[in-house]
C-alpha cells in the first residue's frame, strides 16, 4: 500500500531541458529558477515552497505513483512535443497515471488517457475530465508588505461601503479592436447561450465593472487604473514594488476588494485581497473556484454572477447593509485564515493529493 501522506512523482533526469522554466512543483527539488523579471514569483516560492512533506520526486520508476512531465503543458506543446510523447509512452508502459501541469493563462485540452490535469482557469459550463483546480499563485502580501499584522477594519455604520481596485484596466483603441475581433466566435455564441459571454477578456470585464461602480451613488469606489500588467518588469508601468505597495495600501483602506478575472478565467487578486484580511467581491465569470468541495467561499466573500453586473453596486450595498459589525469582522478573519490554510502556495499540495486520492488516481 502507498503512503497516503507522500505522493511520489517519477521524473527522468534526461527529461530536463537547459534554460527552460520547469513546473513550480519541481522548485523544491531542482531549485527556484525564476528571475528578476518575475521578481515577486521568485520571492513567493522562496518563502512559501510546495510542501515536500506531502510529495517528492523520484528517479526510480518502481517507487512512483505517477509520471510527471517536468514542464507545463503549453510549453511542451510549443517547444517539445516529443518529450510529452515520451512521458505518455512511459505511463502506458508502466500502467501509471500522468500528472500534467496544465496551468497557464491559455490552457489547451489534454486528450491523454489516464491523465490528471492541474488548472487555474476554465469554465464551469465546460467541464473537463480529471481536472484538479488549483489557485493562481499569489504571495502573502500581509507578511510581505504589511509587517504581518492583521489590520481588521470595523464596519462604519451609516456609511457607503468602500470598494477598491488597483490593476490593469486600460486598453488602447487598437488593443480593444484586436481583442473584440479575437473574441468574435465566443461573442456570437453568447447571443444564443449567455454562458459564452463569460469568455470576454478580463480587462474588458474590469472596465465595465469599474464604470458601473463609478457611476453609482451606493458605493464609494477607490481605484487605480493601470495601462499594463504590473506583475512583470517587462510590462510594469513603474517600479514593481511601488505599484504593489500602492495596491496593498488601497486594499487595506477599503471595506471590499473587487476581484475580476484576468487573461485566464482566474485572478491572483482574489488571493491577494484575502491575504490582507479584506472581503473580496468576486465577479463570477463561470469560474471554477479551487477547492470548492471543502471551502465555503460565502463565509469570506461576496460572489456576483457576471450576468448581474449592472446591479453590482446594489448587490454590494445590500450585502454590506445585511452584515452586523461582528459578522463583518468575522469575515475578514475567515478570509485571512482561508488564504493561509488553503490558497497560499505552501498549502496547495495538500489539496492536490486529496483530489488525486478522491479520483482514485493513487491506487498503487
Amino acid at each position: 500500500m502507498r503512503n497516503s501522506q507522500m505522493l511520489r512523482l517519477y521524473v527522468d533526469p534526461a527529461w530536463r531541458r537547459a534554460s527552460a522554466l520547469y513546473s513550480p512543483l519541481l522548485f523544491p527539488f531542482w531549485g527556484n529558477p525564476t528571475t528578476e523579471v518575475s521578481l515577486f514569483a521568485k520571492e513567493m516560492f522562496d518563502s512559501y515552497p510546495m510542501n515536500t512533506r506531502l510529495f517528492t520526486v523520484t528517479e526510480e520508476i518502481h517507487e512512483a505513483d505517477m509520471i510527471f512531465p517536468p514542464y507545463r503543458h503549453s510549453w511542451l506543446l510549443e517547444h517539445d512535443e516529443a518529450l510529452l510523447g515520451t512521458c505518455v509512452q512511459q505511463a502506458r508502459d508502466t500502467g501509471l497515471p500522468l500528472l500534467i501541469d496544465g496551468v497557464g493563462d491559455v490552457e489547451f485540452p489534454v486528450n491523454i488517457e489516464n491523465a490528471y490535469v492541474l488548472r487555474i482557469g476554465g469554465y464551469r459550463f465546460l467541464p473537463e475530465k480529471n481536472r484538479i483546480q488549483v489557485p493562481a499563485a499569489a504571495d502573502d502580501l500581509l507578511e510581505r508588505c504589511a509587517d504581518g499584522r492583521v489590520q481588521i477594519r470595523a464596519k462604519r455604520e451609516g456609511k457607503k461601503p468602500i470598494v477598491s481596485f488597483a490593476g490593469w484596466a486600460q486598453l488602447t483603441t487598437m488593443q480593444t479592436l484586436r481583442t473584440v475581433a479575437k473574441e468574435l466566435p465566443s461573442r456570437l455564441r453568447g447571443v444564443m447561450d449567455s454562458h459564452y459571454r463569460a469568455m470576454r477578456k478580463g480587462v474588458l470585464w474590469r472596465q465595465r465593472a469599474l464604470r458601473i461602480l463609478e457611476h453609482s451613488d451606493q458605493v464609494e469606489l477607490r481605484v487605480i487604473k493601470r495601462p499594463t500588467f504590473s506583475g512583470s518588469s517587462k510590462t510594469a508601468s513603474a517600479d514593481m514594488r511601488q505599484l504593489r505597495q500602492e495596491l496593498v495600501d488601497l486594499v487595506l483602506a477599503s471595506d471590499y476588494g473587487l476581484d475580476v478575472r484576468g487573461d485566464a478565467n482566474e485572478s491572483t487578486r482574489l488571493y491577494e485581497v484575502l491575504s490582507l484580511g479584506r472581503i473580496p467581491v468576486i465577479l463570477d465569470t463561470e469560474r471554477n473556484l479551487p477547492f470548492r468541495d471543502v471551502i465555503r467561499y460565502e463565509d469570506f466573500s461576496l460572489i456576483v454572477d457576471f450576468r448581474d453586473i449592472k446591479r453590482l453596486p446594489e448587490r454590494i450595498a445590500d450585502f454590506h447593509c445585511s452584515l452586523s459589525p461582528e459578522k463583518f469582522i468575522e469575515m475578514q478573519h475567515a478570509g485571512r485564515a482561508a488564504f493561509v490554510a488553503h490558497f497560499r502556495t505552501d498549502a496547495h499540495m495538500r489539496h492536490i493529493v486529496r483530489q488525486l486520492e478522491q479520483f482514485g488516481a493513487l491506487t498503487k
